[in-house]
């Protein structure tokens, strides 16, 4: 029995790892693809998209037009 719990324990481990990559390569949103600039703050003609794969402290600014 303890067989069978070791097996089911490592295809969930299995699973969850492999759902978590897919999560993290399949979100389609960059600063890049939103023709954004990664700063440190926004210039007030900007709107702020959040650290949309920005660095750390870095910031999505988008232009309005």
């Amino acid at each position: 029995m303890s067989c069978q719990r070791m097996v089911t324990l490592v295809l969930l481990v299995f699973l969850l790892l492999n759902v978590v990559e897919d999560e993290a390569a399949s979100f389609p949103f960059s600063c890049p693809t939103l023709s954004g600039v990664c700063r440190k703050l926004c210039l007030p003609t900007e709107m702020f998209f959040g650290p949309l794969g920005c660095g750390k402290g870095f910031l999505c600014c988008v232009s309005h037009f």
